[in-house]
């Protein structure tokens, strides 16, 4: 058996002809899916604040993002793969985002710098 050949991807270059954007991305438990952890908080919420009523609470993922592009487009389809490939778990998640044009950077610092 063969075994698959590796890809390298080779990352974007940041240059002065690339644009930047900020991108939220929302993953959120198709309502068909058990939501256990939404559960437990929401059976805890009454404890911690008894006047409210809460009646569903659902936890999702919610991913910001900075990053440069060539363009909006690019951007955009770019975006839509990695969300669909690795940010959601498609099988029980529906996905999706919000992107703007940013002169920011980022906030904070990278969790790993080695990743």
């Amino acid at each position: 058996m063969a075994l698959p050949t590796l890809v390298q991807i080779q990352p974007c270059p940041f240059n002065k002809s690339n644009m930047k954007f900020k991108a939220t991305v929302y993953a959120k438990l198709r309502s068909s899916v058990s939501d256990a952890a939404g559960n437990a908080v929401m059976n805890n919420v009454k404890r911690i604040t008894p006047s409210l009523d809460v009646s569903l609470l659902r936890i999702g993922k919610c991913i910001d993002m900075w990053f440069e592009a060539p363009d909006r487009e690019t951007a955009e389809k770019e975006l839509k793969i990695l969300s669909d490939q690795m940010l959601a778990n498609v099988v029980i998640e529906d996905w999706s985002f919000e992107i703007a044009e940013t002169e920011e950077v980022g906030l904070g610092e990278v969790s790993n710098p080695r990743a």
